[in-house]
C-alpha cells in the first residue's frame, strides 16, 4: 500500500535534511511505502544535494587532517578508499561486468537490480549485480525476464551499450 504525503512533511523532512539532523517519523509509512509527487521528489534531491555541498565546503575548509586516526601519506603513495558497498561488488564480480563480462571500473560501474525495485524487488545482495552504467540505464525498470530475454537474444554478439572509445 502506497500511502499520500502531504507536501508539509515534504518540506520539514527537506529542512531536517539540510541541517544535518535526524528525520523523525514525518511521513505516514516508510519512505519505500510513500508516494511522493515529481516535485516531492526533487525538494529532498536538492534537499540532499545541499547536504553534500555543505560538507564538502566545510572538509575543504578545515583542511588536511592531521590527527592520529588518519595517517597522512606521502606524496605518490595511493590513499585508501573505503570499502563501499559498489566496490565490493566489483571485487567480489572480479572487476568485470556481470552482464557482458568485459572489464569494467569504479566511474564506469553501476549497482542494478535484477528485480527492479519498482517491480517488488529490494536491497538486497541476491536482487544486486554491478554492471556499466549505461546498460543500467537502458534496462530501466525492465523486469529479470526482459533482461535475460535481451541477453539471450543477443547470443555471443551481445556488448554494452556504453559509449566506445
Amino acid at each position: 500500500m502506497k500511502y499520500i504525503v502531504k507536501d508539509e512533511a515534504v518540506i520539514e523532512f527537506a529542512n531536517r535534511i539540510r541541517n544535518g539532523v535526524p528525520s523523525g517519523a514525518l511521513f505516514p509509512g516508510k519512505m519505500s511505502d510513500c508516494e511522493f509527487t515529481a516535485p516531492q521528489r526533487e525538494l529532498i534531491r536538492k534537499a540532499r544535494a545541499e547536504l553534500r555541498a555543505t560538507r564538502k565546503a566545510s572538509k575543504k575548509a578545515e583542511g588536511p587532517s592531521t590527527s592520529e586516526e588518519e595517517p597522512i601519506s606521502t606524496p605518490g603513495e595511493p590513499k585508501n578508499k573505503p570499502l563501499t558497498k559498489l566496490r565490493k561488488m566489483l571485487y567480489l564480480q572480479s572487476g568485470r561486468c556481470f552482464f557482458c563480462s568485459e572489464p569494467l571500473n569504479e566511474e564506469e560501474a553501476s549497482i542494478e537490480h535484477l528485480q527492479p525495485l519498482s517491480r517488488g524487488g529490494t536491497r538486497v545482495e541476491d536482487n544486486e549485480v554491478v554492471c556499466h552504467r549505461s546498460l543500467n540505464e537502458t534496462f530501466g525498470q525492465m523486469d529479470l525476464k526482459r533482461k535475460v530475454e535481451f541477453i539471450l537474444n543477443s547470443s555471443g554478439k551481445f556488448h554494452c551499450p556504453r559509449a566506445q572509445g
